[in-house]
């Protein structure tokens, strides 16, 4: 139960913003998985006196993923393994003018894309899980984030550099 919440807490950062579904899940179960560990070795370990091995592998799980989470590994590791079929979808992407929608594909690398715009600079690809309340996703953009971007309906951008000329955003629209 702790391997497979930890596991969905993963993928749940794995995305530009949060699947906030996702970990409100997960972590609710990681806490009953918790509680549970407590009792189990208050039970089995305080009480009868008994060390075992047993007891190591859920905090272990537990403790393993908080640092992937705080060092953002599973954003690192997911989008490493999306980027190359994401330049590929930008070197095919047609012509147009700012702010206009653009044909892209509904599945980029691991990711699903439910709208691709031009952009004053580049190229914004909105995810589908990125955020519940606001907007995410990922950006091409050689000369970087600038303050044209900002427009009437995509408002407060907000840029994290994931390497080149990419970036994660999160946004209200």
């Amino acid at each position: 139960m702790t391997l497979v919440a930890a596991a969905c807490l993963l993928w749940a950062f794995s995305v530009p913003g949060f699947s906030f579904f996702l970990v409100f899940g997960a972590v609710p179960v990681l806490g009953l998985a918790g509680l549970a560990w407590v009792v189990w070795v208050v039970m089995f370990g305080v009480q009868r006196r008994r060390w075992s091995w047993s007891f190591l592998p859920a905090p272990i799980i537990v403790a393993l993923a908080l640092a992937l989470l705080v060092a953002g590994v599973p954003l690192q590791a997911r989008w490493a393994m999306s980027r190359s079929a994401f330049e590929q979808a930008v070197a095919t992407l047609p012509a147009g003018e700012d702010w206009y929608l653009v044909p892209a594909p509904s599945t980029i690398g691991s990711y699903r894309i439910i709208a691709a715009y031009h952009v004053p600079g580049g190229v914004v690809f909105q995810e589908a899980n990125g955020n519940l309340f606001d907007d995410a996703g990922f950006a091409y953009l050689p000369e970087g984030p600038t303050p044209a971007l900002e427009n009437g309906s995509f408002e407060s951008p907000v840029f994290q550099h994931l390497g080149g000329a990419w970036y994660r955003w999160t946004a209200s629209w």
